[in-house]
């Protein structure tokens, strides 16, 4: 069984989970990372009945009007559980009176076999421009 709760995991254990899903940007600065999670608006972890992290989310967020999905990330070898679902069910429950949900995440998904674009469409989530709308950004 997995458990959904609002915490911050100890940066070591985060790290490894972030290591496992390939995400560099964030191993690379654990203090970064550890500021990064702080700072959030809100944090889930999913955890095995053993307590081992199996899945993190987290927001930036006004908490009225805007709801930005900023990581979803699920344990390779938990993956097609169920996890990634849950959490940003979650999400979207505690979230429903935003205005607008949003993630941004690569443009060909991820580098496994089924990328994580159908996971988000299943999920009701449309490309911007589907929405009439267009995303900018700009890394400093």
């Amino acid at each position: 069984m997995t458990t959904i709760s609002e915490s911050i995991p100890p940066t070591a254990e985060a790290l490894t989970l972030y290591a496992a899903v390939g995400w560099t940007a964030y191993t690379r600065d654990p203090a970064r990372l550890e500021r990064s999670l702080a700072g959030s608006h809100l944090v889930l972890t999913a955890r095995d009945d053993a307590g081992t992290l199996l899945g993190l989310a987290r927001t930036v967020s006004d908490g009225e009007s805007i709801c930005y999905l900023q990581d979803i990330l699920v344990a390779p070898a938990a993956r097609r559980s169920g996890i990634g679902r849950a959490l940003l069910q979650d999400i979207r429950h505690r979230y429903q009176q935003c205005m607008f949900l949003a993630l941004t995440t690569d443009a060909e998904g991820t580098p496994d076999a089924t990328g994580s674009h159908p996971f988000y469409a299943s999920m009701g989530f449309r490309r911007h421009a589907d929405l009439g709308l267009a995303a900018f950004g700009l890394r400093p």
